[in-house]
């Protein structure tokens, strides 16, 4: 489907999508039952647009309708022993196959139902509202599951040419099973209301032929080799995510370990935690591995089935659905012998291999050379695994200039950070290069502000990262060079400091302005004279007034300027006085939340796409939506929220795909970036 027209005729109307009706070809239908009165009650209601066959079971089904078949499949499920077993075989078999199920028995299909393995379950004798409804959702499902894997003619009559191997067909049919998932969840009440088939028009829509070779995340995230703006970590975040992407449709999930979906979003993730998009991309990623566990499973694959569970769990540790999957499997141990183990390290539950470890040891249920052997993997897989993180840090936090600050989430802590969990030289020597030559640059800004001080401190940072030694040097001469040319006054020629602070603190000239205030003549009086005795007492003075300024600036709500204060006061030291201001700010803050403005009064840097739903389309359906959201510093969107949706359970997904993919520019108070609420009253409207 092509991407929807976005118009802004008013504030309210900030976003509304317009798309004509698609053109739909005929597609199969089988119904799968032996019961010779079956056929009217479904043949009288049969629509058009579908070819509809009868056949009398699922061997005939499987023997005759070639896997590559777009199919709308109603399999009669009454009395069938093995209902699951027989599911699996049908999915298996064929990725482009939706499935209805008549069964009066709805208990046996509540897992199918929430896992999104079938659109819909009928009771017989079959309801006509409800049987048309459910064949116009699978026939919506086909075509989605088409846009996404295409189609693949044989030639030849039925059952004849070369079948794709059924284990590569069910990981296509799972992966679409879960994607689409959503919405059968909607249909029956189960989710969050949001259509799944627009999201795989969005992602196949985002994906073109001519697009860019992949890079890994560790090349994407260092790809710039001087300090990069705000600006510069969004256009990264923003290629990690269409990497991603690219790698969910081409069903990269979580291999290879590089270049997977998994380990693109996440790289997204250490750049940018507020990224909505990225975190609602793995919540998607989430649902297609545990629907790759299910059928897994079910066709005994455990390798396949352990491996999905351990990176699902990895992305949600609190899903409802594992304690029900850990509760199978533990069913299986006999059989699984140490392949649950290797399938925890190699997603990176270390906690959990070592306590699958010692259940082990306990139970004797492994060798014990094999338990020593998975003890010395869990070990290096961990140590490798805590390199890894601690260089993307690294690598994450010099991308957004951050190289010695703040002291505890800067380049310069993660490299120690790295040194003390045994990273070895080679592991680092491309971050300490880079890290080492962004630290020469920052040192010689600050000699050219005349920042001794800071530029002594730039030099002590590279000689603890092990930056090389003439580096260092060639550092510490030009900091020597500019104390040489500019050498503190001697006493003789010192003007009294002391008593222009004093004198400027009974004016109230306390900080400004610059360059003549009580505080710019404290800073002289320190550099000139740091022995000085009046020191202590001048600061407290100057310190008492700055936070009589800043209890004031609380007090008449302006946040910004109250952080600009205290961070002024605590430049003179510890306070008390400053630490009570500090916690009411944070606690005002964090109660009132982010100030609430129009999404018109803020400027977008990446305009509003919208993909009208294809359930939506065939049915001729309008629409609009409500969301919430934030606008953070950086001016990503986070914490989406829908706040009204009519009708109910249609568009919400598509709204908050779309709304999830805006920028910003970011707001500014008090010349400080803040984050603020909003909210967009998004319309889908049919083109006339």
């Amino acid at each position: 489907m092509s991407k929807a027209a976005a118009r802004h005729d008013t504030p309210a109307d900030a976003g509304t999508a317009t798309s004509p009706a698609p053109k739909r070809a005929k597609i199969a239908a089988f119904l799968v039952t032996g019961d010779v009165e079956l056929w009217p009650q479904v043949g009288a209601h049969l629509p058009t647009k579908l070819n509809f066959r009868q056949i009398d079971s699922i061997d005939e089904l499987l023997s005759d309708v070639p896997a590559d078949t777009p199919a709308v499949v109603l399999w009669d499920a009454r009395g069938c022993a093995e209902k699951s077993a027989e599911l699996s075989r049908i999915q298996a078999h064929s990725a482009r196959f939706a499935m209805l199920v008549l069964d009066d028995d709805g208990t046996a299909w509540e897992g199918a139902m929430r896992h999104g393995q079938i659109v819909s379950l009928l009771a017989v004798p079959v309801e006509q509202s409800r049987l048309i409804g459910a064949l116009g959702g699978a026939y919506e499902e086909v075509n989605a599951r088409v846009a996404l894997l295409g189609v693949t003619a044989q030639p030849g009559r039925a059952g004849g040419g070369r079948r794709i191997p059924r284990t590569v067909v069910a990981a296509a049919a799972l992966g679409v099973v879960a994607v689409v998932a959503g919405i059968f969840l909607a249909r029956h009440g189960a989710g969050d209301g949001n259509s799944a088939t627009s999201q795989l028009a969005a992602d196949r829509s985002r994906s073109t032929p001519e697009a860019a070779p992949q890079s890994s995340p560790a090349e994407l995230a260092a790809q710039s080799s001087a300090p990069a703006p705000a600006s510069s970590t969004e256009e990264t975040v923003d290629a990690l995510i269409a990497q991603a992407q690219r790698a969910m449709r081409d069903r990269h999930f979580i291999e290879p370990p590089e270049g997977s979906a998994l380990a693109l979003y996440r790289s997204a993730l250490a750049l940018d935690p507020s990224s909505g998009e990225a975190q609602q991309s793995l919540q998607r990623l989430a649902e297609v591995l545990l629907a790759r566990v299910q059928s897994a499973l079910d066709e005994r694959q455990f390798d396949a089935a352990l491996q999905a569970l351990e990176n699902a769990r990895s992305i949600n540790p609190s899903d409802q659905r594992l304690p029900a999957f850990d509760e199978r499997i533990a069913k299986m141990r006999a059989e699984l012998g140490p392949a649950e183990i290797l399938a925890a390290i190699n997603a990176q539950n270390y906690d959990r291999a070592a306590q699958l470890i010692d259940q082990a040891a306990r139970n004797k249920s492994v060798a014990e050379p094999k338990l020593n052997q998975l003890r010395e993997e869990l070990r290096s897989h961990r140590a490798d695994s805590n390199d890894s993180r601690l260089v993307a840090l690294i690598d994450a936090r010099m991308q957004q200039d951050q190289l010695a600050e703040p002291p505890n989430d800067s380049a310069v802590y993660y490299m120690s950070q790295a040194r003390k969990a045994g990273a070895t030289s080679a592991t680092l020597l491309a971050q300490v290069r880079e890290l080492s030559r962004r630290l020469v640059l920052a040192a010689r800004a600050a000699i050219a502000q005349q920042h001794l001080d800071e530029a002594d401190r730039f030099a002590g940072d590279m000689r603890s990262i092990g930056a090389p030694l003439s580096q260092v040097a060639g550092v510490q001469r030009e900091i020597g060079l500019a104390r040489a040319q500019h050498p503190p006054l001697a006493p003789t020629e010192q003007p009294h400091f002391a008593d222009l602070v004093q004198a400027r603190l009974a004016q109230g000239s306390v900080i400004e302005p610059q360059s003549d205030s009580a505080l710019h003549y404290l800073n002289q009086l320190k550099s000139s004279d740091p022995q000085n005795a009046a020191i202590a007492s001048l600061s407290k003075a100057v310190q008492g007034e700055i936070l009589k300024q800043a209890r004031e600036a609380l007090e008449a709500s302006l946040p910004g300027q109250t952080e600009a204060l205290l961070q002024i006061a605590a430049s003179l030291g510890p306070s008390p006085e400053a630490d009570a201001l500090r916690d009411r700010l944070h606690g005002s803050a964090a109660a009132a939340g982010p100030k609430a403005v129009a999404e018109a009064s803020l400027t977008r840097t990446r305009e509003l796409q919208i993909d009208y739903p294809s359930s939506a389309l065939s049915r001729q359906t309008e629409g609009e939506v409500e969301v919430g959201y934030i606008v953070t510093v950086k001016g990503a969107v986070s914490a989406l929220e829908v706040l009204s949706a009519t009708p109910p359970g249609v568009f919400e997904k598509a709204a908050t795909s779309a709304v999830s993919k805006l920028r910003y520019k970011p707001v500014i108070d008090a010349g400080r970036p803040v984050a603020v609420s909003t909210k967009m009253l998004v319309k889908f409207r049919l083109a006339n």
